[in-house]
């Protein structure tokens, strides 16, 4: 016998760990499925790694396509004439090529034995129970489940990287091979190119069809055609038929399922970013759960659908083309608008109970379900908003956003926004809760219309008729909104409004009444306050409202008591960091680099900004976003870095809430002004109006990476006497005179702290008292100036 594997057309890309890994699971295994979805590139893996193997296999390595056999008892024969063996008398083919292949060194490479599992599996056993030396790698959309099979799932092309991910690499090297020159230097092209692989989930034979186009096409046209893939899509005419489009290559899949199997296919298909078990049920409306996984557990072994394990409980997820194809399928069928209805009112019920047990130790969970659900949330939004189910997409708005804006999900508040007008004319029952959400658009950079509604909401609580929000929830929200509007006085007000109400609003109107005493420069009573404010969050139970508690305290103490400002602000970012309650990192970030910046360390400063920033930007949190970055110029300004200050004031000044809440942004443009010049202010000037709000973020952190690396290049010059860094901090005060409690103050630390920094001292330098090392620290060059 002499072995027949085809030359691989084109050179495989980004599979060269999974062939090696083939090739090793072969040899160590008699009978090896490469399972997955259609296009996903196994017969490709097939026959690169039965290239690899040839010189394994004595008596050689046999290619048997299986495709074109439409009969399940023509099987044996397909194998029988790919390996040129005859019938013998009456026997049956299948016992002749086992009596042929046995005692033989050889692979049989079964490829696309998705339409004939059966037949396939059954000649596979027989050849297999007949003798131990021949080995038998298939390739199958399931599994073949033959005693001993080996299976090997072949996952999609990876996306992730940009254009450096294996997806991208396929497509460049097919577009090449379509286009003499195709490129991707420029953004928008790289881009396009990257949406595409996405889009196309990392298919290869997906991508293949879409790299083609650029013989016609930019890949920024193709790009914005996408949704018409199946149409657009098609494969050269020397591919297998099945193979020529990207439509026929799901068909063949679609082809082979069962009825049953195809309508919870096209129920699944409803759902957007994946799906439960129990959503699924519910969809098809079958009353038996086990029937159900009985069929979603077939199209998982399809490879139709996929199944995620990561998370404990087990989510379902389609690929977007697969998804695409079923719901143009659902059209056809006719019962797509009773899936879609049925998707719609599951969301609405099941983010409205969410709601009821967010406030409290489910604040966690809740947050997580609208994060996991939001693209199926936004679905079911749209859809009902469309079919002017006015209650249903109330419930999945006004729920949404009052979980998601505390997640930093602000889309959420968006939709509760549009949705408002609608809402209002048809006088649904929870029309507070819905104006509630949409006044979290103050932290969107919409604080005016945000108070509005957020009134609006309270108003209507008062009314019969209407379910209200948690307990002053809506007249706390307001106050957010004044305060970000610039009213800090009616902040104060309604602040203390909601912590005189009983029950679960002192949770967050004690912190939020704090946090305006403060601001106000009432610090006594805010001080006084602060405790009982954390206790009433603690009592609750809400991470969240933990976490805010613990941030306006740290405020209140921040002018008075650094140590208890830090320690606060310390247990902040621990509950921070055990719950994810993402949404206070900047705000703890933020503030300690303040507090750090007036004590003279602005490098310590710099790296809490950062993180701020990043963290707010990262959210789209634009109200805090605008403070935060306010706040960067006079650190640049400390460190003499003067062009960077007014180039960033520039850019920031442009935002009319960066003076209400940093006033003194407009002294520190006249100081750097005349510092500078007339000239060189005039150019930071132009270059930072030239820069929007997110760019100003980016150059703020840019400029800060700068900084910081410069510093840190500076840090290995030891100081003098074999002191640490901290040591040195230590010295310079001193010798600027503060005291024990002073020093500990100004570096956040404890007063037994410091006086061990200075014991230690005095050892190294051979003093005795702050005099001896103070006249050290002047010999020796030590400048007594905190700050430099």
């Amino acid at each position: 016998m002499v072995g027949r594997v085809p030359v691989p057309a084109a050179t495989i890309v980004g599979r060269d760990r999974l062939t090696e890994a083939i090739v090793e699971i072969v040899l160590g295994n008699r009978v090896v499925t490469l399972t997955g979805v259609g296009g996903v590139g196994k017969t490709c893996l097939a026959i690169e790694a039965a290239g690899r193997l040839t010189d394994r296999f004595s008596d050689g390595v046999w290619m048997i396509e299986l495709a074109p056999v439409g009969d399940p008892d023509s099987v044996p024969d397909a194998i029988a004439n790919a390996l040129g063996v005859a019938p013998q008398g009456d026997g049956a083919v299948i016992d002749a090529v086992a009596d042929a292949v046995a005692g033989r060194r050889m692979l049989l490479v079964l490829d696309n034995c998705e339409h004939v599992t059966h037949a396939t599996a059954s000649a596979i056993q027989r050849i297999l129970d007949r003798s131990p030396t021949p080995h038998v790698l298939a390739t199958s959309r399931e599994s073949l489940w033959v005693a001993g099979e080996q299976r090997v799932s072949v996952s999609p092309l990876g996306v992730d990287g940009g254009t450096d991910s294996d997806a991208a690499a396929l497509f460049v090297e097919r577009a090449r091979a379509a286009r003499l020159g195709f490129e991707i230097d420029d953004p928008a092209t790289a881009d396009a190119v990257i949406e595409i692989c996405r889009t196309l989930d990392g298919l290869p034979l997906a991508i293949e069809h879409a790299a083609a186009r650029m013989a016609s096409m930019s890949a920024i046209e193709l790009r914005d055609r996408l949704e018409h893939r199946f149409r657009l899509l098609t494969g050269a005419d020397h591919r297998p038929e099945r193979q020529r489009t990207l439509e026929r290559m799901v068909a063949w899949s679609y082809d082979l399922l069962g009825d049953g199997e195809r309508h919870v296919l096209m129920a699944a298909s409803v759902f957007a970013g994946g799906f439960d078990l129990a959503g699924l049920v519910e969809l098809t409306d079958s009353a038996d759960e086990v029937d159900v996984l009985t069929l979603l557990d077939a199209l998982v072994h399809r490879s139709l659908v996929v199944a995620d394990h990561r998370a404990g409980a087990t989510r379902y997820r389609l690929l977007e083309t697969i998804r695409q194809f079923a719901n143009d399928r659902l059209a056809v069928d006719g019962d797509g608008e009773t899936l879609r209805d049925r998707h719609a009112a599951l969301f609405g019920r099941t983010t409205a109970a969410r709601w009821e047990r967010w406030n409290g130790p489910g604040w966690r969970p809740a947050s997580d379900w609208v994060e996991t659900e939001l693209s199926n949330l936004r679905v079911a939004f749209r859809w009902s908003l469309e079919r002017g189910d006015l209650d249903v997409a109330t419930d999945v708005a006004a729920h949404a956003a009052l979980i998601g804006a505390p997640a930093q999900l602000f889309e959420t508040v968006t939709w509760a926004e549009e949705l408002l007008g609608a809402a209002t004319r048809a006088d649904v029952a929870r029309l507070p809760r819905l104006y509630t959400g949409a006044g979290f658009a103050c932290f969107s950079g919409r604080p005016v219309s945000a108070a509005e509604h957020a009134h609006t909401a309270t108003e209507l609580e008062a009314r019969p008729g209407y379910d209200p929000c948690e307990p002053g929830l809506a007249m706390f929200v307001e106050a957010l909104a004044r305060v970000y509007s610039g009213d800090l006085d009616r902040y104060v007000e309604l602040a203390e409004r909601v912590a005189r109400l009983p029950g679960s609003a002192r949770a967050y109107g004690l912190p939020a009444y704090v946090d305006g005493l403060q601001a106000s420069g009432r610090n006594e009573e805010a001080v006084a306050l602060s405790e009982e404010s954390v206790a009433a969050a603690r009592d609750l139970g809400n991470p969240f409202w933990i976490a805010y508690a613990l941030w306006t305290a740290g405020l209140a103490h921040a002018n008075t008591d650094v140590e208890r400002a830090l320690a606060a602000w310390n247990e902040g970012v621990d509950v921070v960091q055990q719950h994810r309650v993402d949404f206070f990192e900047g705000f703890l970030a933020r503030d300690a680099a303040r507090v750090h910046a007036t004590a003279g360390e602005p490098d310590v400063a710099l790296d809490l900004f950062a993180t701020a920033i990043e963290s707010f930007q990262h959210a789209g949190n634009i109200a805090q976003l605008i403070i935060t970055v306010a706040l960067v110029p006079a650190v640049f300004e400390q460190l003499g870095r003067l062009d960077a200050a007014a180039t960033l004031c520039a850019a920031i000044t442009r935002e009319p809430a960066s003076i209400d809440h940093v006033p003194e942004l407009v002294d520190l443009v006249v100081r750097l002004e005349a510092s500078l010049g007339q000239d060189e202010a005039t150019r930071c000037t132009t270059a930072g109006s030239e820069l929007d709000l997110n760019a100003a973020a980016t150059y703020a952190r840019k400029q800060i990476e700068i900084i910081r690396a410069e510093l840190a290049q500076a840090r290995t010059d030891e100081p003098p006497g074999g002191l640490s860094r901290r040591e040195f901090q230590v010295l310079r005060l001193i010798a600027d005179g503060l005291s024990t409690r002073e020093i500990a103050g100004r570096l956040f630390i404890s007063a037994k702290t410091a006086d061990h920094h200075i014991q230690h001292i005095y050892t190294k330098i051979a003093v005795s008292n702050r005099a001896a090392a103070t006249r050290w620290a002047i010999d020796h060059g030590v400048s007594g100036d905190a700050t430099t």
